[in-house]
Order: C-alpha cells, then sequence, then structure tokens
C-alpha cells in the first residue's frame, strides 16, 4: 500500500502502523509508551499526527475531487490529532507531522508540557541523565519554558519495588511500559496504577516483584523512574564503555551489553537479538555480576616450601608447573574445563590433548548424550503446541519459559510496532489471551506448571519414555496434543536428559518423526554443546572431572569442585576459589566478560563474544594460558592466539567464527557422543556469582535460599542529592 507522510509517498505492507510508516519515510515521532515488544496502547499522546484517508462509495470506487484526469481520491482528515502508535495505516493515507503541521507541533508541546508539569529537576544526579527520553523529547519538541508557577506534587523518591528495582515516583510519567511488561511478557500482574489524575502512581502487591524477570523494567522505561539497584549511582551514561556480548550464564546466549567505567563492570542492560532473547534478559544476568570486579586473582600463585600459596610472576608460575610435572607422563595430565569456555578456547584445548595424547579429559557442567537441536527459539514462540520434559527453566533456560509464554499469548507480534485501528471512535483492547491448553509439562513443579493446561508428575529420567509409550490419561492427553499440533515442539530439560544414553537419544528421534516435533534439549551448560563437538570429553580409558582425586595430575580451568588430583595440580581460575585452595599452582583468568570468542547457544546458534574493559591485573584467558602451560611441559602450544584458535576450530569442526555477527548464525554439529557425566544440579545463581560485599551477601543470600522471595525493605535515605 502506498502512504503519503509530510509528502513522500512511501509503499509499505498491510498491516503497518502510523508511527511506523512516518518512521520508514525518513520522518521522526516523539513517543513514551510505545514499544516494539509490547502491545500499543496511546497511553503519552505524544506520538500525535494529523491523518486523513480516502473514503469508498458503495460500489468500492474512491470518492474523487477534482474533474476528468485531474480527479484525485477526496482524502477525509479527522478532526483532531490521533496517536500514531494505535493507528494502522491504510492505502492512500495522508500524515502530517510536526515538521509540517503546525496543529500537530502546538499539540506535542502542550503535552509535552502536561507531562512535566510535576516531573521533578533531578537530571543532574538522575542515573538517567543523558539517555533519558524525556530530556531529550523535551529539548525538540517541547516549550522553551513552563508556563505553570506552582509547586510541584511530591511523592516517594526512594521506594523500593524489590532489593533489585528502585522506583522515584516524581519521575515516573505514567507511560504505563512497566505494567504492560509484567502483564504481557512474564504474564505477572503485580505492577499496576494506583489513585487517577495527578495523584495517579505506581505501586506493587504486598512483598514486592517477584525475582526472574524484572529488572527488563528498568531498560524499557523512557525516564529516571525505574532503576538498577546494583548499579545505581555507580556513573552516568556517558562515563561507561560499552561492549556488546553474548551472556553465558546458561545456554540461551542472550544479547547484552556491558558498561564498564575505570576497569569494573558497573552496569549490564538486555542487548535485542529478535532471534533469541528480543529485548529481555533475566535478573540472574542482569544483577550477577558483582563478582566480576571483586576480590580477583591479580596474579598467579605458587606454592612455597611452608605450604602456602604466595603471589608470583607468570615466568615463576611456568617454572613450578614444569618443576611439578617432571618425570611425569604427558598422557596422564588431566585437562578440565568450565562449560561457559569459548570455540575458540575449546579447540586450542582439545588440539592440546591431542598432542598429549591425553585421555582424562572433561568439561562439566555436561549431559551423557549430545542430541542436536531441531527448534529454535523463534520456533518456540510460534508453535501450536510446546511439551517441556523434566525441565526447571527457571534454573536451566530462563529466557526459553519467556519465548513459550509468548506462544502461548499467540505468538510473535509484528516486526515493529504492533499495528492498531484504522478509524474507530473508540477502540477496546482485550488482554492478551493466554492458550494454556497448547502446554504440557511433565515433571516436577516448576514456575512454569501454573501456566499448563497439561500437567502430569513424572520422575524426570522416564519421562521420555512414559511419553512415547503413554500409561495414564494425562499423558494420553500430552501425546494427543503432540499429534495433532502442526508445528509442535518438544523441550528436554536436565531430569529427563540425567543419565541418557544413546537409546534415549533413539527413542527421541523415533518420538520426533512420528509427532513431528522439533526437538530442543537443554545443554548442561552455556556451551556445553560446542564443547562436546570438540571432543571435550573422556577418551578411551580416561577419568571424566567427577573422578578428578584419582587423576595423576590436572589441570583445571574456570571450575570448582571443591577437591583437587592425587598429585600435582594447577588451577585456572579468577578468583581464590576452594579448588584454588588446595592447588599447587594458580593462574589468573579472565571473566566471560573479558573474553572474545564465540559460543554456541541451545538452538545452535554461534554467537559472539567481545571483551569489555574491565581490568583484571595479569589475568589470561585459557588459550594464552595453555600456551604457558605447553611451555611448562615442553610442547609447541597448538595456538598462541585468537586467530591460531580460530584456524584450528575451522580444521575441527569446520566452522569459521571470524565473521559471526551480533546476531549470530545458526550451525549445527554433526558430531555426537554418548560419555558417563558427572552429577549435576541446573543453578542459575551460583556461588561464584555472589558479590564479596558483606550488604550484598546478605541480601543475595535472602533471595537464593528463600527461593528468590523479595523481602522489601523500608525506604532508606541515599546519597547524591534529590536522587
Amino acid at each position: 500500500m502506498k502512504v503519503h507522510v509530510d509528502g513522500i509517498e512511501v509503499e509499505l505492507p498491510a498491516g503497518t502502523s502510523a508511527i511506523d510508516a512516518v518512521f520508514q519515510s525518513g520522518g521522526d515521532v516523539p513517543y513514551f509508551c510505545a514499544h516494539k515488544y509490547l502491545s500499543p496502547v496511546g497511553a503519552c499522546r505524544m506520538c500525535l499526527v494529523e491523518s486523513g484517508s480516502p473514503r469508498k462509495n458503495p460500489d468500492g470506487s474512491f470518492v474523487m475531487e477534482g474533474e476528468g484526469d485531474a480527479a484525485t481520491p477526496k482524502i477525509f482528515w479527522f478532526p483532531k490529532p490521533m496517536a500514531s502508535c494505535t493507528m494502522q495505516a491504510t492505502e492512500g493515507m495522508h500524515i502530517r507531522t510536526a515538521k509540517t503541521s503546525e496543529v500537530v507541533a502546538k499539540a506535542q508541546a502542550g503535552m509535552m508540557e502536561f507531562t512535566l508539569l510535576n516531573h521533578p529537576l533531578d537530571c543532574p544526579t538522575c542515573d538517567k541523565g543523558g539517555a533519558c527520553e524525556l530530556q531529550d523529547r523535551a529539548f525538540e519538541y517541547g516549550y522553551g519554558a513552563s508556563r505553570f508557577g506552582f509547586d510541584r506534587r511530591h511523592a516517594e523518591k526512594h521506594y523500593p519495588l524489590s532489593d533489585f528495582v528502585i522506583l522515584d515516583q516524581e519521575r515516573c510519567i505514567h507511560c504505563k511500559r512497566c505494567v504492560r511488561y509484567f502483564e504481557e511478557v512474564p504474564g505477572q500482574e503485580v505492577l499496576d496504577f494506583i489513585e487517577r489524575g495527578g495523584h495517579t502512581f505506581i505501586d506493587t502487591q504486598e512483598g514486592g516483584l517477584p525475582t526472574g524477570f524484572s529488572g527488563n523494567i528498568t531498560d524499557i522505561c523512557p525516564v529516571g523512574a525505574l532503576l538498577d539497584n546494583v548499579a545505581r549511582f555507580r556513573g552516568r551514561n556517558w562515563e561507561y564503555d560499552h561492549t556488546p556480548t553474548t551472556c553465558t550464564l546458561c545456554p540461551v546466549g542472550c544479547s547484552i551489553t556491558v558498561d564498564a567505567r575505570n576497569g569494573r563492570l558497573e552496569r549490564i542492560v538486555a542487548g535485542e537479538n529478535r532471534d533469541v532473547n528480543e529485548a529481555w534478559i533475566c535478573d540472574a544476568g542482569r544483577f550477577g555480576h558483582p563478582f566480576a570486579s571483586e576480590e580477583r586473582l591479580p596474579t598467579p600463585l605458587i606454592r612455597n616450601e611452608d605450604g602456602a600459596l604466595v603471589p608470583a610472576t607468570w615466568d615463576e608460575a611456568i617454572t613450578a608447573i614444569n618443576r611439578g610435572l617432571l618425570g611425569l607422563p604427558l598422557a596422564d595430565l588431566g585437562l578440565f574445563v568450565g562449560a561457559d569456555a569459548t570455540l575458540e578456547e575449546g579447540a586450542a584445548l582439545s588440539a592440546l590433548a591431542d598432542a598429549l595424547n591425553a585421555r582424562h579429559v572433561d568439561h562439566f557442567p555436561r549431559h551423557s548424550v549430545f542430541i542436536a537441536p531441531t527448534a529454535t527459539l523463534t520456533d518456540v514462540a510460534t508453535a501450536d503446541a510446546v511439551v517441556v520434559l523434566g525441565a526447571d527453566l527457571g534454573e536451566e533456560a530462563p529466557v526459553l519459559e519467556l519465548r513459550i509464554l509468548e506462544m502461548l499469548r499467540g505468538g510473535l507480534l509484528p516486526a515493529e510496532f504492533a499495528h492498531g485501528t484504522a478509524i474507530a471512535d473508540l477502540r477496546l483492547v482485550e488482554r492478551p489471551a493466554r492458550r494454556p491448553e497448547r502446554l504440557a509439562v511433565i515433571g516436577g513443579e516448576s514456575r512454569l506448571w501454573g501456566h499448563a493446561g497439561h500437567r502430569v508428575s513424572a520422575n524426570g529420567e522416564n519421562a521420555l519414555t512414559r511419553l512415547a509409550h503413554p500409561d495414564t490419561d494425562d499423558l494420553k492427553a500430552v501425546r494427543a496434543l503432540l499429534d495433532g499440533a502442526e508445528r509442535p515442539v518438544l523441550i528436554l530439560g536436565a531430569d529427563a536428559l540425567r543419565g541418557a544414553s544413546g537409546s534415549a537419544a533413539s527413542l527421541l528421534a523415533d518420538l520426533a518423526s512420528r509427532t513431528g516435533a522439533k526437538v530442543i534439549a537443554i545443554p548442561a551448560g552455556p556451551n556445553s554443546n560446542g564443547l562436546a563437538a570438540l571432543n571435550l570429553v573422556p577418551r578411551a580409558g580416561g577419568m571424566g572431572i567427577e573422578r578428578l582425586g584419582e587423576v595423576p595430575a590436572a589441570f583445571i580451568s574456570r571450575l570448582d569442585p571443591g577437591t583437587r588430583a592425587a598429585g600435582f595440580t594447577v588451577v585456572h581460575d579468577t578468583h581464590l576459589t576452594a579448588t584454588a585452595q588446595l592447588a599447587d599452582v594458580v593462574l589468573p583468568a579472565v571473566t566471560n566478560y573479558e573474553k572474545r570468542g564465540t559460543v554456541q547457544n541451545l538452538e545452535g546458534r554461534l554467537l559472539p563474544l567481545n571483551p569489555a574493559a574491565i581490568q583484571s591485573g595479569e589475568a589470561a584467558d585459557l588459550i594464552r594460558t595453555l600456551t604457558a602451560l605447553a611451555e611448562a611441559l615442553g610442547v609447541k602450544a597448538p595456538a598462541r592466539g585468537q586467530r591460531g584458535a580460530q584456524t584450528l576450530l575451522m580444521g575441527s569442526v569446520g566452522v569459521n567464527t571470524a565473521g559471526i555477527q551480533a546476531g549470530g548464525a545458526l550451525h549445527t554439529f554433526a558430531r555426537t557422543f554418548v560419555a558417563p557425566a558427572a552429577p549435576h544440579t541446573p543453578e542459575l545463581w551460583t556461588e561464584r556469582m555472589r558479590s564479596r560485599d558483606r550488604d550484598w551477601v546478605e541480601r543475595i543470600h535472602d533471595l537464593v535460599e528463600g527461593g528468590w522471595t523479595l523481602p522489601v525493605a523500608p525506604a532508606a535515605p541515599q546519597p547524591g542529592g534529590d536522587d
């Protein structure tokens, strides 16, 4: 269809909203309430435009004006400016913005004046200063000065909605983004408007906001009303070094932006990747970062003659490793790594294991069987039936839970803002309907349990067998759901995969073939699938991490099993963990926030990591550390840097990660494996992530041990003037 915006004709697909038509034409419209991943509501009234459309006669022809060849469809204009975010563009529509219409310019300036009526002048002390939509739009579309001389209304300045989110009620402009977010995304009606008119404020139910996904409202708030309490007063937006990267706390691989200042990681905000996390991340990924800048190991440590770990140089550490492993058959050295290592690091470690002919190789956590994914996260969101087997998504893959809830409300929103109604005097919008009959959960109770229309309590380990051969009415109903769906998706979690063997993989393949279901088997670790494809599992005659105490000597990277090898032990980690305290040599490591590399998420998507500007002393990534280890062992290092590791990766599994874009690229590794795995219980918020700050430790301890029940403390005075 063709739409005219400020005299410019643009061709757009049917269903495009008027606000998107303006943006597509190169124009601009201010807005506060609209958000591409939320339904339109027209609350802020800032996106006003003049609009008109042609009308049709009863015979379907347009009402014309003019004579003969000069006749054109007559445009019937709305009597008043309309909110463009809730209005659908139609064929032949004409739109005027503030650029060409004085009526619109005056209306928008008037709305801005009302928005600022009681807004405090906190900009110098507000965390949002410099990144505030209200600041920018007031400058662009508002009056230069207020015409109102009365005192502003005052309200709570430091109102805790939870330990993680602080509300400044004076700054709230009632755009309703946060309210709609909770209703539409996690499906929790926990935040709403209270009172009317100038006394309106938002508040939550008794007990505060539920943890899980609450931090997302700090991202979508257009002003400084909702603030990240972890990052509060840590810096101004222009002072941060912004680094887009990928979260590696779970196998989803959400897009995030790491904000560092003066070498410290101060804040994490959600990035946008429509194919993975859209614009949402979990609270663990957002708030669980203080450890990255606290009590880091700045230098290597070696154990002296008195048995104490003392600081040393890298050269001294290499010498100590050489002496400690002198006379040890190289094949007896165990090589163990955390499942959040990058593909490049995994390729370097696998190549070193091959060079040493090492048998004791493993990564942790992992499952005993690798099942290649056939479904994407978009497939989950657009499915007409989802069956979850033995998974606690809140601990294993939180954002996957959001994509399932997206499926329950009817699938993806349009690519941009949801369209509105072409012409109407009143539009009644029904709250997004949930379709619980589309979801089945088999296993133990979890956060997703309450959303499911089919719930079957079962031992996760035999859930797959029971679904393949249903023996109860409930299971038969779930099987009928799978059989009758056109786009079914089957999701397997830790309980279903624990102890699984090759026969389970065959059974799953047969079930998927019979029902037409696509499959996602949630990996145990952030990059488990990729590391398994690189053969980082016990070789013939080798022992896994669960038998670490029997291994003659070991190199352990970013793992904390709490024990050591039978002989000489080298630990490569970011902090002095329980395992590091038992080691003979400790080498400082970087966190995944400081790495450059690639990981593979649960849908098989390759996602890039970029290093943030965080100070970490002499810490090194695994590739450079393996170079030092190879030097100590007297062998040639397989790779001495990122490019060398990428070459190894290309040669071993045929993947070129040098050109991976921010959105990632799907890739399925052909290699499969079956290898016994150490027991593992999924835990999103691990001990490693807890801040060393005493007050923070106490608060997080309450959250974790209390099952994420948020205590709401009374508001306390905070530094920073009016903020």
